[in-house]
């Protein structure tokens, strides 16, 4: 048996959390959307999370798949499929990223990099700055 094969479900999880935190990205539980993981490119106060990642052990369900697949334009979330491969002593994830034409903003014809999607701020003290006393 390898070392892999006996790891819980959340040791996996944590090298997945390590292996996206040293790309860059702010993780966090994917519960609510359904995967192991959300991305976010920034704060999450900030910007929405870009990316819902799903752990594929050794075989991946087609009715997962398409539930995950489906459920993801509605969410403006890219599907990230990770697999842990062990490489000696060390694990290496395969990614796949299921994009669909409705990914992240497409349907706005703006072309949105990682982090861009900023949420909306309270502005009504900014405005009121800014157009003075009546």
């Amino acid at each position: 048996m390898t070392i892999l094969t006996n790891m819980t479900l959340e040791q996996r999880i944590k090298i997945l959390r390590r292996h996206f935190e040293r790309k860059g990205y702010r993780v966090h539980s994917g519960l609510q959307f359904g995967c192991e993981l959300v991305l976010y490119a920034d704060d999450p106060d900030r910007v929405h999370s870009d990316f819902c990642v799903h752990l594929v052990d050794q075989q991946l369900d087609w009715r997962t798949m398409q539930t995950l697949a489906r459920s993801m334009p509605d969410l403006h979330k890219t599907l990230i499929l990770a697999h842990i491969k062990e490489c000696g002593s060390d694990f290496v994830v395969e990614e796949l990223a299921m994009a669909t034409e409705h990914a992240p903003f497409r349907h706005k014809n703006v072309v949105k990099q990682v982090g861009e999607q900023f949420k909306k701020q309270k502005l009504d003290h900014i405005e009121a700055d800014v157009k003075g006393p009546h």
